[in-house]
């Protein structure tokens, strides 16, 4: 032996911390060596699976989807969407309006390709931290169902996005869990997670392009109609046609404004037409194309809000020089049979737009204006 280990070993305290640190380095080892392999081994039994086996051959099956979420102490709201006989999709809650296509697409194919990518908690006093509570229980979670029928095909409950909310291949990641079962999962995967009726609305409302705008009448059918219109296509500006004698126009921005108030803008809510009597003499908006077609636009008020009816027809005698007939037709067809059964509730802006008077889109004419 040599020397220092013979020296060591001697002393009695300087052999046993000697041997206390031996006894250390073994024991540091075997707790690496153990956490190594029971990682691998953890690894090694969990793999990435799609949470419903099967359902991405299905969805073809599927012909309603039910969202609930949580509204607190107000209870839940329910947004159900339902497939109809020629396939397309409308929301129960607005008497089968059509439903977004592209929303209610991404939907079922997200819930279709949704993969559990990591075990999480399987402790029901865990779900709140990650947003799994569910909405009946005043929980943030966001619960998805897809019915054939009555048989329940898939339910799920997703909750709120981790830190990191894409995986190292960029796919978004999501807590969620199984309806009915405590395991929850990090998934991989997307899904639309709107939380109110209007949001899963159609909102191809009234498509009528700006060069093809005519003119636009307010109050129209009264003795005291505005006039708003283009001599011809290749006019930018609108103009007041009709203004009284001693007043004048408060500019080409307001005009045009008014004029074009509808091109571009959607709506806030929908119900079928039957749920609004609108009164004979209601304010009556209307739209007229250089191919002839005119779009009237009737509008009420219910419960501190403006809703609007329309109708569309074609009249030659407002078609300008060189008009498309068919054109015109083929637009007033497909105008009355998107908007024809609903009444719509109009933004405020857009309310406040169509409901002015002469006196507030002219002034006193002026020295300037002679």
């Amino acid at each position: 032996m040599p020397a220092a280990l013979q020296s060591i070993w001697e002393n009695r305290p300087l052999r046993n911390l000697a041997m206390l640190a031996a006894a250390t380095v073994v024991a540091v080892v075997a707790a690496v060596v153990a956490v190594a392999t029971d990682r691998s081994s953890v690894q090694a039994r969990f793999m990435p699976h799609p949470l419903f086996e099967g359902l991405d051959t299905r969805l073809d099956q599927v012909d309603r989807i039910v969202y609930t979420a949580s509204q607190g102490l107000h209870g839940e709201v329910r947004i159900a969407m339902s497939r109809g006989a020629d396939g397309v999709w409308g929301v129960d809650e607005r008497g089968g309006y059509p439903a977004e296509a592209e929303l209610v697409k991404r939907t079922l194919l997200g819930m279709g390709e949704v993969e559990a990518y990591e075990p999480r908690t399987a402790s029901p006093d865990w779900h709140r931290n990650l947003g799994l509570m569910a909405p009946e229980d005043i929980g943030s979670a966001v619960r998805i169902e897809f019915f054939r029928g009555d048989e329940r095909m898939a339910g799920l409950l997703v909750g709120k996005m981790p830190e990191r909310a894409v995986d190292v291949r960029g796919e978004g990641l999501i807590y969620v869990r199984r309806d009915g079962e405590d395991q929850s999962w990090l998934a991989r995967g997307r899904l639309p997670l709107h939380k109110t009726v209007a949001e899963w609305l159609n909102p191809t409302f009234v498509d009528i392009p700006r060069e093809e705008l005519a003119r636009v009448t307010l109050w129209g059918g009264t003795d005291n109609p505005v006039i708003i219109e283009r001599a011809s296509r290749d006019e930018s500006d609108f103009a007041i046609v009709n203004m009284p004698a001693g007043r004048a126009t408060r500019g080409a921005p307001i005009v045009n404004g008014v004029a074009t108030t509808l091109i571009g803008k959607s709506f806030d809510d929908v119900a079928p037409a039957d749920m609004l009597d609108l009164p004979e003499d209601a304010p009556t908006v209307f739209f007229d194309t250089f191919d002839g077609m005119r779009l009237t636009m009737s509008m009420g008020g219910q419960g501190g809000a403006l809703w609007a009816k329309f109708s569309a027809e074609v009249d030659p005698a407002l078609a300008a020089d060189g008009a498309d007939g068919e054109a015109a037709t083929a637009q007033a067809d497909a105008l009355n049979a998107r908007l024809g059964a609903w009444v719509y509730k109009l933004p405020q802006d857009v309310g406040g737009q169509f409901t002015q008077t002469m006196d507030l889109l002219t002034r006193e004419a002026g020295p300037a204006d002679l």
